[in-house]
């Protein structure tokens, strides 16, 4: 009986499988073990109950990460219990990965509960025994690293975020490389120089500061082609930038006191999100010579994206159209609100006030060759800002000649956005699509947008992205 059933379940097996065949198996063998690396560590783990063929196919894996501690929800009594497991279920996972040279990447979030001599052992092990290409550490703890990790000639990518003074040795070398990304405390100006100096080819470098002490943060590389500076808080300090060949810039923090560079003319995109000038108190000559020298630097970039502090520091120059650099390389602009970047904690508006819309008309003017205009986030109606700015004297160059597209993104399709709208449409003459206009989707086309604008579209559809309008549309408004 027992023999009968078992024949039948085997059976019963194999007709399973004829019906539904290992495709998974049957793929290249690159493929596999990329999508195993995109797994969580215990997803990938698990997937040695597959079959006898996958029982040790993770260990081939060259990327373990344990980025999550899985105890994020649990109590305070019973995350010592299951940390011990966490770290218990790393030792036995570096375990399988006997071979040299086997990790190539290796990511590790812990925190003060952790055993720091096994934390050690760790990151010696597959910095010493396999050579990681890619370090990836986060802890909201001080922790002492091993002296090798800042002279390791195989990383190519670093990565800390420690929230604590981290203290480097009297030797640092970083032969090969390319990517630096910390979260640190900033509280030695030499910190960052000996990190950059002792990295020769390095092409990346992100600083997310959590607390900042220097007066004056000093970037340079010639390789360096992408660089973010964000959360830089701190009252009253100066950044210089010597990176001849930077492409991608991102500068998400308060307006530093000074900005020292020369123009980027290599620049492709960049992203200018101001929350404040970093005292608070400064003049508005202060302001002025910071955020121009600011915008100079990054003049050659082909697409931008500037919160509406970046546009409104720009009015405090006397002459503004004569004071700035040309954007003529710019042909996409993007304006958001800082508040929707840093989130909560700040008193700023979380909606666009109205007031830069007329510091933005004036950007424009110098943005000859535009083609895209995007609205990250609403306006504010006109019972907060009154409007007494929603005219041209002078349309710019870019909407008559190449403004192609405006997008509006959050919109709460109040009047002053109306008015805004209908204001594009009236001066813009090569406008072909307005994305996010679909929104005003009713019943029938709202009475403010002029006939000659709805002909053609369906309110009702949900993805309305052209305007089916004469070639000129200024010529069709009145």
């Amino acid at each position: 009986m027992v023999t009968l059933r078992s024949q039948t379940k085997r059976t019963r097996q194999i007709e399973w499988e004829n019906d539904n065949p290992d495709r998974i198996s049957e793929l290249p063998e690159e493929i596999i073990t990329h999508i195993l690396s995109s797994l969580p560590i215990k997803r990938m783990v698990s997937t040695s109950v597959l079959a006898k063929q996958w029982r040790y196919r993770w260990t081939s894996v060259p990327v373990i990460d344990f980025h999550s501690l899985g105890s994020r929800y649990v109590s305070e009594a019973r995350r010592p219990k299951r940390i011990n497991a966490y770290m218990d279920f790393v030792d036995r996972v570096l375990s399988f990965h006997q071979d040299n040279n086997s990790i190539k990447k290796f990511s590790l979030n812990f925190d003060g509960l952790f055993d720091a001599s096994r934390v050690q052992g760790w990151i010696s092990n597959v910095l010493i025994r396999h050579k990681v290409e890619e370090l990836v550490l986060i802890a909201p703890i001080p922790i002492t690293f091993h002296p090798f990790i800042f002279t390791c000639e195989s990383l190519t990518l670093l990565q800390l975020h420690m929230d604590c003074n981290l203290h480097l040795p009297e030797s640092v070398s970083f032969p090969k490389l390319k990517i630096l990304r910390l979260g640190v405390l900033l509280e030695n100006e030499q910190f960052i120089h000996m990190l950059l100096s002792s990295s020769p080819i390095l092409e990346e470098l992100s600083l997310r500061v959590s607390f900042w002490k220097i007066q004056q943060l000093s970037i340079f590389g010639s390789n360096m082609k992408r660089l973010f500076i964000q959360n830089a808080m701190h009252k009253y300090f100066d950044i210089q930038i010597n990176a001849p060949n930077l492409q991608s810039f991102k500068y998400s923090s308060m307006l530093a006191r000074d900005f020292v560079s020369q123009r980027f003319s290599t620049l492709l995109d960049a992203e200018i999100i101001i929350q404040r000038s970093a005292g608070n108190g400064e003049t508005g000559d202060q302001l002025r010579c910071s955020v121009t020298k600011l915008f100079h630097s990054v003049s050659h970039v082909k697409y931008i994206k500037i919160s509406e502090y970046g546009l409104k520091f720009l009015t405090y120059q006397d002459h503004f159209l004569k004071s700035l650099s040309p954007f003529y390389n710019l042909i996409h602009l993007e304006v958001t609100t800082a508040a929707s970047h840093f989130g909560g904690g700040f008193h700023d508006e979380v909606i666009l006030p109205c007031w830069t819309v007329e510091t933005l008309y004036k950007f424009l003017h110098v943005s000859p060759n535009l083609e895209s205009l995007i609205f990250v986030d609403g306006f504010c109606d006109y019972e907060a800002y009154p409007s007494d700015e929603w005219s041209l004297d002078l349309v710019p160059h870019c909407l008559l000649r190449h403004l192609k597209s405006i997008e509006f993104r959050g919109c709460f399709w109040n009047q002053a956005e109306k008015d805004l709208v209908r204001l594009f449409l009236k001066n813009a003459n090569v406008l072909q699509t307005v994305p996010g206009l679909n929104k005003l989707a009713t019943t029938s086309p709202p009475a403010w947008i002029p006939n000659s604008i709805v002909t053609g579209i369906s309110y009702l559809a949900s993805d309305i992205t052209k305007l089916d309008t004469a070639p000129k549309v200024s010529r069709v408004l009145t």
